[in-house]
């Protein structure tokens, strides 16, 4: 299922909602992501500061992906920059301008 998200607080409701279908509790999910609890009840309940890195840790371990559709034409990127993208995402950029 694909959700669009627009703020921190969906993101944690939509991780407290796949821990709850999985049936785990914020223990159990923290020490899967190597995160503690208190991480786990700050991340779900929409705490704006949360580090990304460890939100992201526990969406993987819920087996949640995290997509992002950048808003650019491949084509109208230069090269430097389709380097840039293989670089970050580890995939081949195609483009056909140079």
């Amino acid at each position: 299922m694909k959700i669009e998200i627009s703020d921190v607080k969906q993101v944690g409701q939509i991780a407290k909602l796949t821990r709850k279908a999985q049936g785990l509790d914020q223990v159990s999910a923290g020490m899967l992501s190597g995160n503690g609890s208190t991480f786990m009840s700050d991340f779900e309940n929409g705490k704006p500061t949360v580090e990304l890195e460890r939100a992201l840790r526990v969406l993987a371990s819920l087996g949640v992906t995290v997509e992002l559709n950048i808003p650019v034409d491949m084509e109208e990127l230069t090269k430097s920059q389709s380097t840039l993208l293989t670089q970050i995402t580890g995939r081949v950029a195609n483009v056909q301008n140079t």
